[in-house]
């Protein structure tokens, strides 16, 4: 954690280690002054000092660009969308006739709304995948070892097929901070929902990364 925050220049967040044997890290905080970094046991088990170097240095990354306030506005400004959506359908409605407009209003409003959400909801997520995609290359570029995260990337997906299952449903509510997401999927509808690009997307982009850099 020093000496990534000393190549980073940046202060030192909080750091915590969580007791658990999901291979995972997560950062959280609204600013570096309030950030604090935690990695679990089962990472630190798992993991060799570069690879889990270059875990390190993704999550600073979360720190640097603020990526928790990011993501909750961008969150919640698609609830209030869907809020503002059925205020002006139900303010426009109640204009004309009330006995017309009440029968429309409980059919329109509630799948506007919903659509408006849906929508939101996505684009939510798909700003989620950008920023996983954004800390992958800050880390790979700011340790200069893009096949020390790709190998604890592989190491870590790998090793969470070995997990529980109960362990990794207790963990999936927290897929959107993890450094890897508890449960994955590879198709086409999963991937859309996703709160992380998929395995084969990330070591592309640090495969191509290192080939800029110069390294095997």
């Amino acid at each position: 954690m020093d000496r990534i925050c000393a190549l980073a220049d940046m202060p030192k967040p909080r750091v915590a280690i969580a007791d658990s044997d999901v291979p995972n890290a997560f950062a959280t905080g609204r600013n570096e002054k309030t950030a604090l970094v935690c990695a679990t046991t089962g990472l630190l088990r798992r993991l060799e000092p570069e690879e889990l170097e270059g875990v390190i240095a993704h999550e600073l990354s979360h720190v640097a660009h603020r990526d928790v306030v990011v993501m909750t506005i961008a969150s919640f400004l698609g609830v209030l969308a869907g809020l503002m959506v059925r205020v002006w359908l139900y303010s426009g409605l109640s204009r004309g006739s009330r006995d017309v407009n009440t029968a429309v209003a409980v059919l329109v409003v509630p799948l506007v709304s919903a659509a408006v959400y849906v929508i939101s909801f996505l684009l939510t997520r798909l700003l989620s995948r950008y920023r996983e995609l954004s800390a992958d290359r800050a880390a790979a570029l700011l340790t200069g070892r893009p096949s020390a995260l790709a190998s604890a990337l592989t190491k870590v997906t790998g090793q969470m097929a070995r997990i529980p299952t109960r362990d990794l449903r207790k963990a999936e509510p927290f897929n959107a901070f993890w450094f890897a997401p508890a449960f994955s999927s590879k198709e086409s509808l999963g991937r859309l929902l996703s709160s992380h690009p998929t395995l084969e997307q990330r070591l592309d982009q640090l495969g191509r990364i290192s080939l800029q850099l110069g390294r095997p």
